[in-house]
């Protein structure tokens, strides 16, 4: 793998400084239009951000099948898993494995490679980036708004000039992770209604805290399309509703009205964080398709022990046969409703035996059939009908 990590950092600083200003577009990038549902395939994939910058206190696993050694990407990609998302972290990282771009424009290469269709999920923070955290970066503080709506197109413009320059132009790119409640807080944080956590600083006015979001979110998608030139990826907007329609509309609404150009609805789909059921889930890309009509991908997803008690969306046994019933359970959904793909998050753990070998999940593409119609299966009705 070629690349020269010392020298992309060096274009992620010059992003952090008045070096970018001058290498940062200044008009404003045509969006790109959507393209159909019905023309593109179908990926499973996974984020596996950690194979760059494993999670402390979990040390790199080894990788093998059928007792010969093998690596993760090259195992996933063997039994059809065919996209892989990498997040990215504002530098210097704090808080957080190392995601920076430096550490990871190797491995997005080597996806690249592979063939595969990378997805770039850019946090706009130095840190997590989630529903509950979205802090700006320590070296972004202090600017006002309108810098700081420079310094995202100036940072979105590096980072994927690095990527391009490196030879691992991402195929899609995440402009924010699950902004749910806006991004840059409290610069771009929006109050969900009927929610009581984390909340907007007072006084709130809705209408410029959207505003100020929409105009980060164009900001950043300036910036990636302006760096991308001749080959821009398509954009997909993250949220964390995979099951709740209501919100979904509320926040593409706000959206669409602001006009923000972008390609993809991303969600998060997880019922160990009452994420919904997937009749819920069914119901939601239905009404993305009718609405919006954009694709619709489920960008993460995972099957682990609840984190709230009386969880009624736990449907599957917590066992590695569970999580394979769960993901033929949501593939079959996101395929009958049209959608782009599915994406297991960090399977580092959950996908893998102890001895490294793979787990059921691994096989998710090799089950869709016979694992259908079961007393297990947990597919909306109309799906396990449908062939």
């Amino acid at each position: 793998m070629q690349n020269n990590p010392s020298a992309c950092l060096a274009v992620v600083c010059l992003a952090l400084g008045a070096a970018a200003c001058a290498s940062a577009p200044a008009t404003r990038a045509a969006s790109v239009p959507a393209a159909s549902s019905a023309s593109s395939p179908f990926y499973l994939g996974a984020d596996i951000s950690a194979l760059d910058a494993p999670r402390p206190g979990r040390p790199p696993r080894v990788y093998q099948e059928n007792g010969t050694p093998s690596d993760e990407l090259t195992i996933l990609r063997q039994h059809g898993w065919t996209a892989f998302r990498l997040r990215v972290f504002v530098s210097p990282v704090r808080e957080a494995p190392d995601n920076s771009l430096a550490n990871t424009i190797a491995l997005a290469k080597r996806i690249k490679d592979s063939g595969s269709l990378l997805l770039l999920d850019i946090h706009y923070s130095d840190t997590w980036a989630d529903p509950q955290h979205q802090e700006i970066p320590v070296a972004w503080r202090g600017l006002s708004f309108d810098s700081l709506e420079a310094r995202v197109e100036q940072y979105s413009f590096a980072t994927i000039k690095a990527l391009k320059d490196a030879g691992a132009m991402p195929d899609w790119v995440q402009v924010g992770n699950e902004i749910t409640r806006g991004m840059l807080w409290p610069a771009g944080q929006v109050r969900v209604p009927g929610s009581s956590q984390y909340l907007p600083p007072e006084p709130y006015d809705d209408d410029v805290q959207w505003d100020h979001l929409t105009r980060l979110l164009k900001a950043g998608i300036r910036g990636v399309k302006a760096a991308a030139g001749d080959t821009p990826p398509r954009i997909a907007i993250h949220i964390d509703r995979g099951g709740d329609w209501a919100t979904t509309q509320w926040f593409f609404d706000h959206l669409q009205r602001a006009n923000v150009p972008y390609d993809i609805i991303a969600q998060s789909f997880y019922p160990p964080w009452r994420h919904g059921t997937l009749e819920q889930l069914l119901a939601n890309m239905q009404n993305c398709a009718s609405r919006y009509h954009k694709d619709f991908l489920v960008a993460e997803t995972g099957y682990e022990q609840s984190h709230s008690p009386d969880n009624p969306d736990m449907l599957w046994p917590v066992t590695p046969e569970g999580r394979l019933q769960f993901m033929v359970d949501v593939v079959n959904t996101v395929q009958y409703a049209h959608g782009l793909g599915v994406m297991y998050w960090a399977p580092e753990y959950d996908a893998w035996n102890k001895d490294g070998s793979p787990g059921p999940v691994v096989f998710t593409l090799q089950h869709l059939a016979d694992l259908r119609d079961g007393a297990a299966s947990h597919a909306p009705r109309e799906v396990n009908g449908s062939h």
